[in-house]
């Protein structure tokens, strides 16, 4: 990262979280084993049309966020969401898909972080299963060292699919002084992204959200999401009104 730049709509003296939600292979690539795309529209092309999105978005967040935090689904076997035999999104379940725990390579490889936006080597992995000292000494480390940060997850929500969010979010408010904005893109808008925005709100965040660097897979409406943000007092933005992609 290198020190942020300025930008009306953006102040720079304000802490910035970037917050990439789940674009992952089995999500993001069309061969992957859940691929978003809009579950009752056989003619949407899917997550794909948002990869140039994501991409610049994840581009001016490691420009101008003072950390930049992805986050994505670690399953195993037996997770709650995860029905091999007769999945339902109405009911929540969904085909075996980012098998982070699996004993299988290919299916490992499908939770891995696509390859545009991949963190690289310096990334900081916060487990499923870290603890509440985990995610301190991660906040730390990752605003120290300027790192990126990976928190893995076995529910939609990253609430409630990591205990240690809540205290890794509150380390890195303490070391900034102040409240951050949490500037949100990723996939999908009306699973993942949606419960990470609401768990913001709820929280009392201040977000943005990049719309057009997220794609849907049709359960819910625009009133349901991006208006419903709007209404709760999250700021809608767009690629474009980021400005140009750095270093471009």
């Amino acid at each position: 990262m290198t020190t942020p730049t300025t930008n009306d709509s953006f102040p720079r003296r304000r802490p910035r979280i970037g917050w990439v939600v789940d674009v992952q292979n089995d999500f993001m690539l069309p061969d992957g084993r859940l691929y978003v795309r809009h579950l009752s529209d056989a003619s949407d092309a899917g997550a794909t049309l948002a990869t140039d999105a994501i991409v610049h978005a994840v581009a001016w967040m490691r420009e101008n966020c003072d950390v930049v935090v992805y986050t994505g689904d670690w399953h195993a076997y037996g997770d709650r969401e995860i029905d091999p035999i007769a999945p339902d999104p109405a009911r929540e379940t969904y085909p075996p898909h980012c098998m982070g725990l699996s004993p299988d390579a290919s299916e490992r490889a499908g939770a891995a972080i696509m390859g545009a936006v991949d963190p690289g080597d310096r990334v900081v992995v916060l487990p499923r299963d870290a603890d509440a000292d985990d995610a301190r000494r991660t906040a730390r480390q990752a605003l120290g060292e300027r790192r990126p940060v990976f928190i893995q997850k076995s529910e939609f929500s990253v609430f409630e699919g990591n205990p240690a969010t809540v205290p890794f979010l509150t380390e890195l408010e303490d070391a900034l002084g102040e409240p951050p904005e949490i500037v949100v893109c990723g996939v999908a808008t009306d699973v993942c992204v949606k419960r990470a925005v609401d768990g913001f709100l709820d929280r009392g965040y201040r977000v943005r959200v990049v719309s057009d660097a997220t794609w849907s897979l049709g359960l819910l409406g625009r009133d349901q999401t991006f208006d419903l943000w709007r209404e709760r007092g999250a700021v809608l933005t767009t690629t474009r009104e980021l400005g140009p992609p750095p270093n471009r």
